[in-house]
């Protein structure tokens, strides 16, 4: 596979975007509106994202125990 189909390969729809992440496409929109999740608009109407992009919204975190949660052991 050549360099730009690799890179070719790398962008993807709103739709996969949101499907990668297991949100809405409502949601990828508000994260690019919003600056927070890079996107390249290919011809007038056409939004991709790169698929390096989307790492950054895929961070661990720590969820606390609700209150009241039950410890068993």
């Amino acid at each position: 596979m050549s360099t730009t189909d690799t890179n070719r390969s790398a962008l993807l729809t709103v739709t996969q975007a949101a499907d990668e992440l297991h949100v809405t496409e409502r949601f990828i929109r508000k994260l690019i509106a919003t600056g927070d999740l890079d996107a390249v608009k290919v011809g007038t109407r056409l939004v991709r994202i790169r698929r390096t992009s989307l790492d950054p919204l895929l961070r661990p975190m720590r969820v606390p125990p609700s209150i009241g949660a039950r410890r068993f052991g």
